[in-house]
Parts: C-alpha cells; sequence; structure tokens
C-alpha cells in the first residue's frame, strides 16, 4: 500500500536494505520486479560516504564506480537493484475471489494510475457492477483525472473504485453513481490482497466502515447509518435520508435542530420525526436521538 501511494512505486536498493524482511516476501510474491539500478551510491573508499557515480563496465561485466588508485572496483548489482510494483500481479491477487469475466485483462485509461478490472458479480445482485482501481486517489490532480474519465466513461450501474489510499487522506473526495472504497477496509486477511466478497457485498449494501472511535458513521448515498458499531439503521425514502444527513452533520458540528425545520428541509408534512422514520427505525433511533428544548440531536 506504502509503494502504490508514492509518486512512482518504485522501491530503493536503500530502502530494501532497511526492510529485506518485507522486500523478501514481497519478491517472493511477485508483487515487486527488478526495474533499474542505482546510479549513484557511498562511496565505500570514502568514511564521509561521498557519492560515486555508477557505470557500466564491460570489463567487470557489471556496476562499477572508478577509484583513482586501482581504477573501475565493481559492485554487486543485487545491493543496487531498484524494484517496481507489478501491478498486474497485485491486481491478480486482490480479485481472485470475484466473480468477473473470464479472459478480460484490466487496462489502465489513466496510465499508472487508474486501471479498470471489468464487470464483477458481487453477492446475489443479478447485475454486474464495473470495477476500477486507483492508487493516490488523495491528490487533487489525481482527483481531477478520474473525475473526467469517470464522466467520460458513464455506465448504467453503480461504479465501485478499490484504492490503495486511506480514508483519512481522501477527506470527502465523491463521484456520482461510483463507490469509493480504500483496499485496507475489505481485505479478507489483514496479511494478504484478497478483497473479501461479503464485505465488498455489505459496503455496496450501504454500510460503511467506522472510523476508529467515530460513534456514527452514514453510508455514501445516506441509506444506512451505523451508530456505535451495531447494526445498520436503513432509510428507503428521500425525506428520511435528507434529514438523517442534516442530523448526521449536526452531531459533528455540535448542532442541532427543531423537528419542523427538519421536517421543512425534507419537504415532509409527517407532523413528527417519529411519523417520519416509522415505528421500526424510530425504536433504532430514539435511544441515541434525543430532543433539548425542543431542538434534536444525537446524545452519544
Amino acid at each position: 500500500m506504502e509503494l502504490l501511494e508514492l509518486p512512482e512505486p518504485l522501491l530503493s536498493a536503500a530502502a530494501a536494505d532497511l526492510r529485506t524482511a518485507a522486500t523478501a516476501q514481497l519478491v517472493g510474491a511477485g508483487f515487486l520486479i527488478p526495474n533499474d539500478y542505482e546510479d549513484v551510491m557511498a562511496s565505500p573508499d570514502d568514511y564521509d560516504d561521498a557519492p560515486v557515480s555508477l557505470f557500466w563496465s564491460e570489463k567487470l561485466g557489471g556496476l562499477a564506480y572508478f577509484n583513482t588508485t586501482v581504477g573501475p572496483v565493481a559492485v554487486p548489482s543485487f545491493s543496487l537493484e531498484r524494484r517496481r510494483v507489478d501491478v498486474p500481479s497485485v491486481l491478480a491477487a486482490m480479485t481472485v475471489d470475484l466473480d468477473l469475466p473470464r479472459g478480460q485483462a484490466p487496462f489502465d485509461p489513466i496510465p499508472g494510475l487508474l486501471w479498470e478490472i471489468g464487470d464483477v458479480r458481487i453477492g446475489k445482485r443479478s447485475a454486474r457492477d464495473p470495477i476500477w482501481f486507483a492508487r493516490r486517489l488523495w491528490d487533487p490532480a489525481v482527483q481531477r483525472k478520474i473525475t473526467e474519465i469517470a464522466r467520460d466513461r458513464p455506465h448504467t450501474r453503480q461504479r465501485i473504485i478499490l484504492t490503495s489510499s486511506g480514508r483519512d487522506r481522501m477527506g470527502d473526495f465523491a463521484i456520482g453513481r461510483t463507490i469509493i472504497v480504500p483496499l485496507h477496509d475489505v481485505l479478507a486477511r489483514p496479511d494478504g490482497l484478497a478483497v473479501s466478497v461479503p464485505i465488498l457485498d455489505a459496503r455496496l449494501g450501504g454500510v460503511q466502515a467506522t472510523p476508529d472511535g467515530a460513534p456514527l458513521a452514514l453510508s455514501q448515498d445516506g441509506r444506512a447509518l451505523v451508530i456505535r458499531g451495531g447494526e445498520p439503521v436503513r432509510f428507503r425514502t428521500a425525506m428520511q435520508i435528507t434529514v438523517i444527513r442534516r442530523l448526521v452533520e449536526g452531531y459533528e458540528l455540535g448542532i442541532r435542530y427543531r423537528a419542523t425545520d427538519l421536517l421543512d428541509l425534507a419537504g415532509s408534512n409527517a407532523g413528527s420525526l417519529r411519523r417520519l422514520f416509522g415505528n421500526d427505525k424510530w425504536a433504532q433511533l430514539s435511544p441515541y436521538l434525543k430532543s433539548s428544548a425542543g431542538h434534536w440531536g444525537f446524545e452519544l
């Protein structure tokens, strides 16, 4: 994940030396492959570690640096090798458990940043949804590019974008008819890359991962609210969604609202919040949604 978020997903020789076990694991799994070699290194002949340039020596049959006393000195290539993330291998590992059409290879409409993986069937859904993978989705320049691609390549179904970027870095970035899912949130195992079908299915159903310590988590479409990690409260009508969005926003800002103002905002003539939400949803909300001096807000 860290490498995928770099401007270029490359691992330097020096960084590999600092994390040899992790590097060996990624190389062994086929996720890191040779890219090129460093062209500068610290001189082993200089106690101050002065940098020296490297060159290819036909005589020595490999990389070397020049020593003023003995001439060209060979340098072991393994200590200078730079590796890059093999994204096709990463995508294959991510989607190994997903129901994707066979023989359809991913392609990158934005080279090195965005890949269209294919149309995936999640859970018991009758139709397939297009699934993409993006990296560096917190970068405003990348956000603009991907927003343009999504606009130019519309789809009749909602789009899923998996990303190596974390929720905390992306802020409130959103794309119409698109669910953006940090890959880290839907992994089947914390030490693997395979996406969990049940977890992804739940996310598409509106259940959003709750940030650590956050008592409220409202799905991007406003249709599911998780309170203190419990079962989601699901909303069906536009009026309910409008009111619950405002109440969650008020909780985050420390603001309460009169019921009449909330109902007017939603264009409802229900007369009360209880009637707007219905008895079943109200039973789930009322332990946490309280009135103080006629103003309503979540108390958690």
